[in-house]
């Protein structure tokens, strides 16, 4: 039954790193929207995703991936279960770290956040080569 219920998304963040405090406080350091550079491919050395989600029911499950928007190819992706301790109205805030993610060509890309095979959130950013001087 678990699988058939779409939980309700709040945020999804991506960042540089995310640090985690015992006391469960979360820190999210340099957030961006996009990444530019000089030269194609490009790895960037660690993306970090932050999602925050409720509504889950035992069994629910996560999926994160980061596609390119054209091609929809996969640049990298995660899944699992939720924790087993959830109700509808528990708040999950789930941590995606990825390093040295390649991006092979410039363009827009999606981060796409899914729960029970629901897409529940999704944000575009762009890699773009930075533009020369002039002069």
């Amino acid at each position: 039954m678990a699988n058939n219920v779409k939980p309700t998304p709040i945020a999804l963040v991506v960042c540089d790193n995310i640090y985690e405090e015992p006391g469960g406080k979360v820190a999210l350091v340099g957030l961006f929207n996009n990444i530019v550079t000089s030269e194609l491919p490009v790895t960037h050395p660690r993306l970090a995703v932050f999602a925050s989600v409720t509504g889950l029911r035992k069994g629910s499950q996560a999926k994160l991936e980061i596609l390119h928007g054209e091609s929809e190819s996969a640049v990298v992706a995660a899944q699992g279960p939720f924790p087993d301790d959830v109700d509808p109205l528990s708040v999950v805030d789930m941590s995606f770290v990825f390093n040295n993610v390649t991006f092979e060509e410039e363009g827009t890309y999606f981060i796409r956040f899914w729960g029970n095979d629901h897409v529940l959130m999704m944000r575009p950013f762009q890699v773009c080569k930075r533009k020369k001087k002039v002069g």
